[in-house]
């Protein structure tokens, strides 16, 4: 953003459109005495007034519109605004009324506004003005047009003065890496904001509606955007100037913010040269920046003692830069002072006024003894400073706005290190390579001041001898380009009436910028115009110039605004020369100063002939100072005092009175034929001479009154050859374009003189009105006339002007148009531009004796010889000496269409001559065809045999961009076909399918055919451009899904049934639903056994003998059992509804009621529980996990889910409750509690509410999982005496907040090995009792929970990790499985238990019924897949009856379960595995199998040990099972662990279940139900639902809580999330999975003695969504697809592929190698799991869409089935006798492509008879093949085929034969070679051109001419000999046809030929044979020369 004192930032456009209106005619002082006086003046001025001026659009009146707002808002308030605040939403649409009020009443205040152009990135093309309006401590932001509504976006009201409010682009940095590490470009995103600066406070509000406010550790004096972030310059006070200071006490003014949150950053300037380099702070205070841009990054400041500007690049500073201007001290007292004296401990001097804080960051100084750039002044020397004021504010609120950083580098830090922004986080000297110097330096370098940015000099201007001091200030700086895109700078010294330029442009080598000498113009002011490379000045006479660079264009006529004579006296013109140059050395004196005369174009008409060499200006100048509205002799008149907001073309003028009026200058050129010639000739003409031609082009052009009826071309036409030296009224290709358009102006011959007055003379004689009105009155007076010709005159005497400007460049100019010509020829768009440019080719190259050019110009446009052939040429064959033959010139006439046709041929081919950025088309092309003809990429490009890039004038070569792309691309791409390769290549070249479907036929079908060979099967990790030029939609909104923000969130039908009847799932999206279980009802049926909203039934029947009091307590007794299933669905429900939501964030996350009453039928009598005890609390835990399964319902990725949301669902009144805390963990299961602020946690926490403390806990543990966070760890640590300090002061937690608290530790640092937190674990597991009442109840459950958090944290480490060998873990959990004797306590520990406990008597042996369970899983976990033998020996069940009656039966599952983990790989799903667990003696005694009755009695065997033992193996075996084989859906496995569910229910119900024990049977049958649930989840497998369901419906009075716990959660599993989720196998998914499924299920609803009740909802951390749903890309509905999934080579198993009907759950990503659409009715999809992972990633994200697109011929498997109506439509695709008969109703069995079916009823109904009808037939039958073949995209280039055949005979050029031929040589030549250069397709679908049409149309094409040639063959024969042409247009066209489409040469080459002796084919074959022409061609003219002998 460029910048200036006056203007601060470049301003914006209202949208002023452009208008011209009829000149006015002027009074001017009388020139003759002659009769006709008038006359003449008034065509003089008409030519002077007019046509040397340029006419600007129609001024509007401009008023800033935030003044009008701000002052309509004032009128209906009447009070200013009482906050600070915003209008809500950046809308367009927004109504003013909805804006906040904001009133500016005090008129004193200072205002100012910037405004630029639209700064949106959405890729819409809109034109609008976006206006930053500040007054006093208002801003207005506003969008809109001057000419069109202007909204208001946001509004601020601020409580101090605005010192500046500007737009800023902050970028987000990335926080990783060193600090120090190089950069040398932008990173991260982009922050677009409106940064408003106050004195010391910066309020930044983004353009995402996020808003910081920053206070500033110093007063700032004003700000300056940059590229990178905000400039601050900090306010110096005068004391601070004043007083005298020490250089190390001096303080820098200038810093840089990247981040609002970031501290401000000093700045390094670095001054001086190689070997003599500066380094240190900006602490100049006479330094001042006046200027800032980005494009360069450029500063500019201004020394207000020297009265000199200087330049600064600014760009990232080095790390050597940072550590040499870092430096404080020398070396030797650098680390001394560092160890002995603290940094922040300065108590004097400059930093007295600072707190400790921030002395410690600014008390750093440089180490160079001088900052200034001005070292070799003696008179003053600049001292490099530091940082800030002594009065500035305490630094800042910035530090509770920061970000995180590690507390584990925080001791690395001063106190103000809690400020650090993240981008240098990781300050350190340790990690640097450099040398000594540079680590001492750098180990001292206090974060907050290391610098960013480096200020690097670039230039000062020339010292002069009268310094004015500040009057010398710059009031304006801008840059300014050129229309030769020279850069200059510019800066107004407005008192002088100087705009000092100073031209600059990069080094060769691109590394720095080199400035050259000053030139001056004398001006009042001035501003850029960006898009034209153009300036507007106001020069000394009031008037408005243009300017390009420092050439004058021409004077602006503004419509309304009246000029009139200056009393300037005229000035002798200035040549145009370059300015002396001003160099430190010379005095200013030196500086030449260009007036506004120099370099004035002649008023002139810009087409005329002008023989000046140099641009001339006429000696009596025409000045003109503006008046709007014209002048009276008696009022006042106004003047333009100023310009201001410059914004592309647009600008604002200033004019007395303050009044603005706002208007634009007008482009160059509207037409893009004439821009592409214009940059054509600028790249091959020398400079000046290219500036000539533009000014010229567009003073004739942009002329008050236009150029009339004629076209934008032929104006053009007129000027370029005018400039040539042609008479332009005596050429032939105009007169008749004259006559069409008589409007035109007639133009004269004018010649050059040196006189601006005899060539205003010249123009009078060569006038209309002087050879009509007077053509004898002037023959006396000027005698003999070469000036003025008779408008009868003979074309004979028609001379070219050698003098005129571009004469000597005629050829370089020719050639260059040439090229532009075939680069249009290229594009269908601009055929009639082609031919209009090729006549005027034609005309030059005939008058140049170009023969081959103008033979190449005939074939192509034959008409054109009709046109000229009559006339004699201006130029004579004397003249051509005279011209510069170009370099690049050949005699051949380059042509792309011959260079493709050979190409296609396979013929070697001349290198094609290029313009770099111009003829892009052309060199595309060539590209493109040689990568796709090429048989060997490694050869297929050479730079010198395919193109010759020409060299720009002056400029110097390099490679182009295009080509170091192809470059790159090759050497990365040779692994695939030439079709991918040349699609590929399309996409990154940027060629899209608008750009194919402008090429021509001929040149844009091969193309098709590359793409038409990819678009079956595309490679997967192809990007989203290809996909869309192949027209693979699916593919391309696959491509876009993981940039998606925006997720598609499914609504569901039942939304509405949900607010009438909320039971927490009517949100589900039964979309989905319905396809994946389409035949039965089990999704409602799930609904409704989940259900907890709705009273119970209780349908009892009351017996005779019951009383009611006893019939209503047997129905309460009845309601007691069935509220046990009925609090225990919530978990299930939970599961099933898992992140289907997407909640309203202006809404309360609804609830749903538990209900525990009931109802009784058939009155519905309400029953609760009145007459019976229950427990109390029954319901508490219920409500939690009702709670919990409520918030789980919210999809991960809701960004507004913050902490303002969760504190606003809080229950209304002071009291917290159970559901409240089950959301709680339910949102940090889903990872949104992250959001929630620490304030908040803290007054959760405080309010001492069991079940809060313990959701919070678990809850943040889970957001945090793994990453060893230090706020949460902290935070559990309260909870945990352990990890207290052993002083601390005993806190009275609640017993299961411990146990929450200890298990969230296991969760921050799972998988870490931290030796502290696994000691801590590993001694809580056998936590004795204490003394008083600590630990006495409920011990099993909190050493379960410390076991496995243990295991959590040692996870998968087994004894291998590092610094834990000497804790012994393995032996001491071992231990605490096993027994023995206590250890004694350690550490923490030993002071607290030394004394018994009173409660618990426990001896000196390790009480195994509390430890056991514990260390068992921890074990199991610790060394979870390592397969340990020794610990899975530990874990093996004993074989013998002694050892057996050491372990209790329950531990038997736990034991079996771990060694499960550990041999983890070794896990088979069959029985035999399962067996293999159980010991021998078990088997054999098990429910006494193999015993007798007798032998029962006699066997010393505890048979009821032996069955339980059994039992618990196999629930153990079944777990590990179900776990290793989680979400798998292995058929195996389900049916194995099937069989044992069914074994255990069936067992329940027999007697010898009686040796086990109902609830043994019950714990085992619950475990290996949930087994078979894990691996089936997610499928919705209707047998375990069934199974299931009947335990659902099994209430008696012994049937607990834990066991209908356990049914539903197998329920939910199977169903999770909707369908959409499934369970993970890794192994922190394993981990919580046996947390969340321990087997040891709860008696009661208060019951958390065993295990905590909350952990069962910890499975959230192993769901993971893994469903694939089809979705049609052209309807936007989910549907059917069949997929083909390859599964990985496994140790068990060969990579085999498996066929899945999606939608469907698919099995994890590590065991899959590709997943794929396959089958018939949709297109392939393939993605690759190991090139496709972060789109398959995304598809999971974006709820498993992957778009398909449906294949022709085929309808979706819902509309079809059976594939039986698409079974018809293949009928048609094999017989192709239907398709004349086809009509609407049989297309839609094809297609329901719309456009296809509107084409079919429109275009292919039945007519009968005439040429209707075979038109009807032919587009039915092209329809018909596009749509069997799977190609209607190419229907339209299919029915221009037949419209260029059909058009051959009546168009009057070749251009479509040249398609034709092309066409031909690519199906008969090119595709057989790219078949067998191994393309690598299959051909089943052919080509998209077939064979019949080929040979259709070369046969139309060779039948035609044939005919011609029989009656022609002497007319043919003339041309070959002697060259001659037919008289006829007809004839020639004919030729031309003949010439073109058989190859034959010109005249020029056969004339060395002897034609006459080749009479046979073997001879013509010889003598032509570098021709390399088709034996077609040369049958032809054999035959032609045998009948001409």
């Amino acid at each position: 953003m460029h910048k200036s004192p006056r203007e601060s930032a470049e301003v914006a456009n209202p949208c002023a459109q452009k208008s011209r209106r009829a000149p006015q005619k002027f009074n001017v002082c009388q020139y003759s005495a002659f009769p006709f006086d008038s006359f003449a003046t008034a065509a003089l001025e008409e030519h002077r007034g007019t046509k040397a001026m340029i006419a600007a659009s129609e001024p509007h009146e401009f008023i800033p519109f935030g003044r009008q707002f701000s002052r309509g808002q004032s009128d209906r308030t009447g009070q200013p605004a009482s906050q600070q605040g915003e209008t809500a939403g950046i809308d367009l649409d927004l109504p003013i009324t909805a804006l906040r009020e904001v009133n500016i009443s005090d008129a004193s205040q200072k205002e100012f506004w910037h405004i630029s152009q639209n700064r949106k990135t959405d890729g819409k093309d809109l034109d609008y003005d976006e206006e930053i309006y500040i007054k006093g401590t208002a801003v207005v932001w506003s969008r809109g047009c001057q000419s069109q509504a202007r909204l208001v976006q946001k509004s601020y009201q601020l409580d101090s003065p605005i010192i500046e409010a500007e737009w800023v682009t902050f970028r987000l940095q990335d926080t990783k890496g060193d600090p120090l590490e190089e950069r040398t470009h932008q990173t991260g995103d982009a922050v677009p904001s409106i940064c408003i600066t106050q004195a010391a406070v910066l309020n930044v509000f983004t353009e995402g509606g996020d808003q910081f406010t920053a206070s500033l550790p110093f007063q700032v004096s004003h700000s300056w955007s940059m590229d990178q972030g905000l400039l601050l310059e900090r306010s110096v006070s005068n004391q601070e100037i004043t007083s005298p200071k020490r250089e190390s006490e001096c303080l820098p003014t200038l810093f840089s913010l990247q981040h609002p949150l970031d501290e401000p950053a000093p700045v390094i300037c670095k001054t001086g040269g190689v070997g003599s380099t500066k380094i240190g702070f900006m602490t100049d205070y006479s330094q001042q920046v006046i200027f800032t841009t980005s494009d360069p990054s450029l500063v500019v400041t201004f020394d207000s003692a020297m009265g000199l500007h200087t330049v600064w690049l600014l760009r990232y500073a080095a790390a050597e830069e940072i550590c040499v201007a870092s430096k404080i001290l020398d070396l030797n007292t650098t680390a001394a002072n560092h160890a002995q004296t603290p940094r922040h401990s300065y108590s004097s001097g400059t930093l007295a006024g600072l707190s400790t804080s921030a002395q410690s960051r600014l008390s750093l100084s440089s180490l160079s003894p001088s900052a200034s750039p001005y070292r070799g002044l003696p008179s003053r020397i600049a001292s490099p400073l530091v940082f800030s004021r002594p009065q500035s504010p305490a630094l800042s609120v910035m530090a509770a706005l920061s970000r995180t950083q590690s507390p584990a580098t925080s001791a690395l830090y001063s106190p103000a290190s809690s400020m650090i922004s993240p981008a240098r986080s990781t300050w350190s000297p340790g990690g640097m390579s450099m040398t000594s110097f540079l680590n001492t330096t750098c180990g001292e370098v206090m974060e907050p001041l290391a610098p960013d940015f480096c200020l690097e000099h670039c230039w000062t201007e020339p010292v002069i001898s009268n310094r004015e001091g500040i009057l010398g200030k710059a009031t304006r700086v801008f840059l300014t380009t050129d229309i030769c895109q020279q850069r200059y700078l510019c800066y107004l010294l407005q008192h002088r009436h100087q705009l000092k330029c100073v031209k600059f442009g990069r080094s060769n080598d691109q590394s720095h910028l080199i400035f050259g000498t000053i030139s001056i113009l004398m001006v009042k002011d001035a501003v850029p115009l960006q898009s034209l490379d153009m300036m507007v000045v106001l020069d000394l006479s009031n008037s408005l110039v243009l300017y390009t660079g420092l050439v004058k264009i021409g004077k602006v006529h503004v419509s309304g605004i009246l000029p009139s004579l200056s009393s300037s006296l005229p000035r002798p013109s200035t040549p145009l020369d370059s300015p002396a140059p001003l160099t430190s050395s010379r005095p200013s004196s030196s500086a030449q100063v260009i007036m506004d005369e120099v370099v004035m174009l002649s008023p002139v008409p810009g087409f005329l002939g002008d023989s000046g060499a140099k641009l001339q200006e006429s000696a009596c100048s025409d000045e003109f100072s503006f008046h709007p509205g014209g002048t009276s002799s008696s009022g006042p008149t106004r003047h333009i005092i100023g310009l201001r907001d410059p914004v592309a073309n647009r600008f604002t003028v200033e004019l007395t009175g303050e009044t603005m009026l706002r208007m634009s200058i007008p482009e160059v050129t509207s037409s893009p034929v004439v821009q592409m010639c214009l940059n054509a000739l600028k790249y091959v003409l020398p400079r000046d001479m290219a500036m000539q031609l533009v000014t010229r082009w567009y003073n004739t052009h942009n002329a008050p009154g236009g150029p009339g009826s004629q076209s934008e071309g032929l104006v053009f036409a007129k000027c370029l050859l005018g400039m040539m030296g042609y008479n332009i009224e005596k050429l032939a290709v105009f007169q008749q374009q004259d006559i069409d358009s008589p409007a035109s102006p007639a133009v004269a011959t004018k010649k050059h003189k040196t006189s601006g007055l005899d060539e205003d003379w010249d123009y009078l004689l060569g006038s209309t009105y002087h050879r009509l009105a007077c053509p004898t009155l002037l023959e006396p007076l000027c005698g003999a006339q070469p000036h003025a010709l008779s408008a009868s005159g003979d074309m004979n005497q028609a001379k070219i002007d050698t003098g005129a400007a571009l004469f000597t460049h005629i050829p370089a100019v020719v050639f260059a148009l040439h090229l532009i010509y075939e680069e249009l020829k290229l594009t269908r768009f601009h055929a009639d531009s082609a031919q209009d440019l090729a006549t005027i080719l034609y005309q030059v190259a005939s008058d140049l004796k170009w023969t081959a050019y103008v033979d190449y110009y005939y074939r192509g446009h034959p008409d054109l010889h009709q046109v000229v052939r009559q006339q004699v040429s201006q130029m004579s064959p004397e003249l051509y000496a005279q011209m510069q033959q170009p370099a690049c010139f050949t005699s051949t006439p380059p042509s792309m269409a011959r260079w493709l046709y050979g190409s296609l041929r396979g013929l070697p081919q001349e290198p094609y001559p290029c313009i770099d950025d111009i003829c892009t088309t052309s060199y595309k092309i060539m590209m493109l065809y040689s990568l796709y003809l090429s048989q060997d990429i490694s050869k297929m490009w050479n730079p010198k045999t395919s193109f010759r890039r020409l060299s720009a004038a002056g400029q110097p070569a390099k490679l182009s961009d295009a080509r170091v792309q192809l470059d790159d691309f090759i050497r990365s791409h040779v692994d695939l076909n030439s079709a991918e390769r040349t699609v590929l290549f399309m996409t990154t070249i940027g060629f899209t399918l608008r750009d194919l479907e402008a090429l021509q036929l001929g040149v844009a079908l091969p193309l098709c055919e590359a793409i038409y060979r990819c678009r079956e099967n595309p490679p997967s990790s192809w990007p989203e451009a290809a996909y869309v030029l192949m027209k693979r939609q699916d593919l391309s909104a696959q491509a876009r899904l993981p940039r998606d923000k925006k997720r598609r969130h499914m609504e569901s039908s039942a939304d509405k049934e949900s607010k009438q009847e909320d039971d927490g799932m009517g949100h589900l999206d039964q979309e989905l639903l319905r396809l994946r279980f389409p035949d039965d009802l089990r999704v409602q049926e799930v609904r409704r056994l989940l259900q907890s909203s709705k009273p119970a039934r209780i349908a009892l029947v009351q017996k005779p003998e019951v009383s009611d009091h006893e019939f209503i307590e047997e129905q309460e007794m009845r309601l007691l059992v069935v509220s046990q299933r009925t609090m225990a669905l919530s978990i299930g429900r939970g599961m099933f509804t898992l992140c289907t939501s997407h909640p309203v964030v202006t809404e309360m996350l609804p609830i749903p009621k538990l209900n525990l009453s009931g109802r009784a039928p058939p009155r519905n009598n309400t029953i609760s529980f009145l007459h019976i005890d229950v427990p109390t609390n029954m319901s508490s835990w219920p409500s939690f996990h009702n709670g919990v399964a409520a918030g789980l319902k919210i999809a991960p990725g809701c960004s507004q889910i913050d902490s303002t949301w969760i504190v606003y669902n809080r229950p209304a009144g002071s009291e917290l409750t159970n559901e409240h805390a089950g959301f709680l963990m339910a949102l940090g299961l889903n990872r949104h509690l992250s959001s929630l602020s620490t304030l908040n946690v803290h007054d959760y926490l405080c309010k001492g509410h069991e079940m809060t403390s313990v959701g919070l806990l678990l809850g943040l543990a889970a957001a945090k999982r793994g990453t060893m966070d230090v706020a949460t760890t902290k935070m559990l640590s309260i909870h945990i005496s352990a990890l207290l300090p052993p002083t601390s002061t005993e806190l009275d937690i609640p017993h299961l907040v411990q146990v929450a608290a200890v298990m969230g530790i296991g969760l921050v640092y799972q998988g870490t090995a931290h030796r502290h937190i696994a000691e801590v674990l590993l001694g809580e597991i056998g936590r004795p009792p204490g003394p008083e009442l600590e630990n006495c109840t409920d011990r099993e459950s909190y050493s379960l929970a410390a076991g496995l958090s243990l295991g959590m944290v040692m996870l998968g480490h087994g004894s291998n990790a590092v610094g834990l060998s000497d804790l012994n873990m393995a032996d001491q959990l071992y231990h605490y499985m096993a027994g023995g004797y206590k250890n004694q306590p350690s550490g923490a520990n030993k002071e607290k238990f030394k004394s018994p406990c009173y409660q618990i008597k426990e001896g000196d042996q390790v009480n195994i019924d509390v430890t056991s369970p514990g260390a068992t899983l921890a074990l199991g976990l610790m060394f979870f897949q390592t397969a340990n033998r020794a610990v899975a020996q530990w874990l093996t069940a004993p074989d013998t009856q002694i050892l057996l009656d050491f372990v209790k039966p329950d531990f038997l599952l736990l034991r079996t379960l771990s060694k499960g983990l550990v041999m983890w790989n070794e896990i088979e799903p069959n029985s035999d595995w399962i067996q293999n667990n159980v010991p021998e003696i078990v088997k054999k005694y098990a429910f006494k199998r193999n015993i007798t009755a007798q032998e029962d009695m006699d066997i010393d065997i505890d048979l009821q040990k032996m069955s339980q033992a059994e039992c618990n193996i196999l629930a153990g075996a079944c777990m590990a099972m179900g776990l290793r084989f989680a979400g798998s859906a292995n058929n195996s496995a389900f049916q194995c662990l099937l069989h044992y569910a069914q074994r255990f229910s069936s067992l329940a119900s027999q007697t010898i279940s009686e040796l086990a024990g109902k609830s043994t049977i019950d714990t085992c049958q619950n475990a290996v139900l949930l087994s078979v649930a894990l691996v089936m989840a997610g499928t919705g497998n209707l047998e375990v639902l069934r199974f299931a369901r009947k335990l659902h419906f099994s209430l008696s009075n012994d049937t607990s809580y834990g066991n209908h716990m356990a049914t539903h959660m197998a329920i939910g599993l199977l169903f999770l999330g909707g369908g959409r989720y499934t369970l993970s196998t890794a192994p922190a998914s394993i981990a919580v999975l046996i947390c969340s499924l321990y087997p040891q299920f709860p008696v009661n609803s208060n019951d958390n003695r065993y295990h905590l009740q909350a952990l069962r909802h910890l499975y959230v951390l192993a769901a993971e969504p893994r469903l694939i749903l089809p979705r049609d890309v052209d309807i936007g509905k989910p549907c059917y697809a069949p997929l083909e999934i390859v599964y990985k080579e496994t140790p068990w198993y060969e990579e085999h592929t498996v066929r899945m009907l999606a939608p469907c759950i698919i099995p994890e990503l590590k065991h899959l190698k590709q997943i794929s659409v396959v089958g018939p009715r949709y297109l392939t999809v393939t993605l690759d799991t190991g090139k496709n992972l972060t789109a398959i990633e995304a598809i999971f994200r974006a709820d498993g869409t992957l778009y398909v697109k449906q294949r022709a011929g085929h309808l979706s498997y819902a509309e079809d089935p059976k594939g039986y109506k698409s079974l018809l439509a293949q009928t048609f695709t094999h017989d192709a006798s239907y398709q004349q008969s086809m009509d609407s109703e049989v297309i839609r069995s094809f297609t329901s492509d719309l456009a296809i079916l509107g084409f079919s009823r429109h275009f292919c109904q039945r007519v009968d008879g005439g040429d209707e009808s075979s038109m009807e037939s032919l587009l039915a039958s092209l329809l018909y093949e596009c749509v069997t073949k799977e190609k209607p995209w190419i229907l339209q280039s299919l029915i221009e085929v037949h419209q260029v055949i059909n058009s051959l005979v009546g168009r009057p050029d070749t251009h479509t034969l040249w398609q034709i031929k092309l066409l031909l040589a690519y199906y008969n030549h090119a595709h057989h070679r790219i078949e067998v250069g191994g393309c690598g397709h299959t051909q089943a679908k052919g080509l998209l051109l077939s064979a019949e049409m080929g040979v259709k149309m070369k046969c139309r094409v060779e039948n035609y001419l044939d005919a011609w040639l029989t009656d022609n063959q002497a007319q043919l024969m003339a041309y070959l000999s002697q060259g001659t042409l037919p008289e006829t247009n007809e004839s020639c066209r004919q030729l031309a046809k003949f010439l073109v489409y058989h190859d034959i040469p010109s005249p020029l080459q056969l004339s060395g030929i002897p034609l006459q002796v080749c009479d046979s084919l073997p001879r013509l074959h010889a003598a032509l044979k570098d021709f390399n022409l088709p034996v077609s061609a040369l049958m032809k003219l054999v035959t032609i020369l045998q009948t001409a002998r």
